[in-house]
Order: structure tokens, then C-alpha cells, then sequence
């Protein structure tokens, strides 16, 4: 998943990859493929989670 997606996508398809491989026991190659996804996806959300972090403190030091 090369596109940016939001915090939401970006978690859902995390937990169906989670999903998928808990279930299916994916063969080499397929583990490989989601794995990377996932990391990917992990790095998507810290990155939202970062920005939402720095929006805030900088909303709420302008209320200071």
C-alpha cells in the first residue's frame, strides 16, 4: 500500500493483515508481501500521530 491513507484505513488494514495471517498461514512469499505492508502502514500511523501531536501542542500554546 504505496498511497497515504488515513490514521483509520491505515489501522483497519493493519488488524486484516493481522487477521490474515493469524488465519491462513500464509505461505512465504504472501508473509513477506504483508509484513512489509504492515510496517509500512506502522509507519503511516506514527506519522499521523506525530502531526496530531505537534497540531495540538501548537493549538493549545496559542492559548497560552
Amino acid at each position: 500500500m504505496s498511497k497515504q491513507s488515513t490514521y483509520k484505513e491505515a489501522f483497519q488494514r493493519i488488524e486484516q493483515i493481522v487477521a490474515e495471517i493469524e488465519g491462513e498461514d500464509p505461505d512465504v512469499d504472501k508473509l513477506t508481501e504483508l509484513v512489509k505492508e504492515g510496517l509500512d502502514l506502522l509507519k503511516q500511523c506514527k506519522q499521523h500521530l506525530r502531526t496530531t501531536e505537534e497540531d495540538l501542542n501548537a493549538a493549545l500554546g496559542e492559548v497560552d
